[in-house]
């Protein structure tokens, strides 16, 4: 991989960690469309049938902003590590 290269993806991943950090920050407390509609039908979240269990329900760990950056740093992580798997699954079948 050329340097040039290394440097766009060390960039991307720190860019990737520190959207990370100020979201939760930055986000608005108010529910986004789907919750909403839920809201309004009278729909509660122990009506719905799940068929796994969510890692991270309301994308958190935890009741803090804090465990909501570890959940965004988890997901930034598990993306990249199956995209570079992918990737050199590819390239070695080329």
């Amino acid at each position: 991989m050329e340097k040039g290269n290394k440097y766009l993806i060390i960039m991307g991943i720190v860019l990737c960690i520190v959207i990370a950090c100020l979201s939760p920050f930055l986000a608005s407390a108010d529910p986004d469309g789907l919750e909403k509609s839920a809201e309004d039908s009278a729909l509660s979240e122990d009506a719905a049938v799940s068929v796994v269990e969510s890692p991270f329900p309301d994308y958190t760990l935890g009741d803090s902003k804090l465990g909501e950056i570890v959940a965004l740093i988890i997901g930034i992580v598990i993306t990249i590590t199956l995209g570079f798997g992918v990737a050199y699954i590819v390239k070695k079948h080329d």
